[in-house]
């Protein structure tokens, strides 16, 4: 362990949501490498505004040279206020992923860079997913508080210095692969579980079911398929109504082809679905940050399908499968072609590069600049 370099850090962990399997995998790793005093909430939205609850059943871990302290509440500026306060290290690296949070991080973040600390700020999401002027500003102003950004992928620092037009270093550090629970049930036993036929080909759509993540693009490119071996599991909480996703179903008689979990998936559940799929699928109509969701699926080791947007392409080694964004017939044949040997889409070079051994190393020297 370097005891040279001590940092704090701004985001969540379990069992609050946000970006904690993300987080969770960052300080494991980097825990052994430095002291960390991280900064966390109790409360972190109003329940209103996030479907499916802000928390789940996990408890909060105990790591080595982590230090948590989960006191920050939504609703309690003093809350924010101590945060900026009591920060004592000289940098504190903050996890930037919704707009949400600004009034909370343009609190502490003013104050910390008051006190003449650095700031350096993981940009997830460059753009708001649901974009409006107020967002977008209230984005800029956070932004701006940093000293140094990073960034999940060179696409999305083009956009970013597009965006911001910024003169600060900007640094490019891949999402690592997230690691979650497995099912040690074997594959036939699990899709005879789920009421499937061991020669279905599955395609799996996972996490919140929001517009901007394509799931009607999907829909309009299984409809165009007349193997009917070829079926879909729709897994996750529906930001909004489900309606026109049911109306498109309904419209080209994909009741029989399609399964439904329309609720937040716990872990072992999860684990199960993607264990007896065979793709993970991402149709993504626009995306200015990097998927936890098709990271864990690396760690599940599933053939994937992106779309060209975001950082999402510069995952996969093999771009055969990646999909012209809002194109159902182009999602149609890689689907198909995807199927015919889904082996071709997974590398061990994959695993590599997205270790969370490399990723913390390139952040100590981030660190140490």
């Amino acid at each position: 362990m370097n005891r040279d370099i001590k940092i704090s850090m701004l985001s969540t962990l379990p069992p609050i949501k946000g970006i904690s399997d993300y987080t969770l995998g960052l300080i494991q790793a980097l825990s052994k490498k430095c002291e960390i005093d991280f900064y966390g909430f109790k409360s972190i939205y109003p329940e209103f505004l996030y479907p499916g609850s802000t928390k789940t059943n996990k408890k909060e871990p105990q790591i080595n040279n982590v230090y948590i302290h989960n006191y920050l509440t939504w609703y309690n500026p003093l809350s924010w206020i101590k945060t900026g306060l009591t920060i004592k290290t000289k940098m504190l690296h903050v996890q930037s992923w919704s707009w949400i949070l600004a009034p909370m991080f343009l609190v502490i973040l003013s104050i910390v860079r008051l006190r003449k600390k650095i700031v350096i700020m993981t940009v997830h999401n460059i753009k708001p997913h649901e974009r409006s002027i107020i967002r977008n500003f209230l984005n800029k102003c956070t932004f701006k508080l940093a000293n140094k950004y990073i960034v999940h992928s060179n696409n999305n620092k083009k956009i970013f210095l597009k965006e911001y037009e910024t003169n600060k270093k900007i640094y490019v550090v891949p999402m690592g692969i997230i690691e979650m629970e497995k099912s040690e049930l074997s594959k036939n036993f699990l899709r005879e579980k789920y009421g499937f036929n061991i020669k279905d080909n599955i395609l799996l759509f996972w996490g919140n079911i929001r517009e901007y993540k394509g799931l009607d693009i999907l829909l309009k490119a299984l409809a165009k398929i007349k193997d009917k071996k070829i079926k879909l599991i729709i897994a996750g909480k529906a930001w909004g109504n489900f309606k026109d996703y049911q109306n498109i179903i309904d419209q080209f008689n994909l009741k029989e082809r399609i399964r439904l979990y329309l609720e937040f998936i716990p872990d072992k559940k999860l684990a199960e679905i993607i264990k007896l799929s065979d793709v993970c699928i991402f149709p993504y109509k626009k995306f200015e940050a990097s998927s936890a969701s098709l990271m864990a699926s690396l760690h599940y080791r599933k053939p994937v399908i992106v779309t060209d947007v975001g950082g999402l392409s510069e995952v996969l080694e093999n771009k055969n499968f990646v999909v012209k964004a809002n194109d159902p017939i182009d999602l149609k044949e890689k689907i198909i072609k995807i199927f015919e040997n889904p082996n071709k889409n997974y590398s061990e070079n994959i695993t590599e590069k997205f270790s969370w051994h490399n990723i913390i190393n390139n952040l100590l020297k981030i660190y140490e600049c």
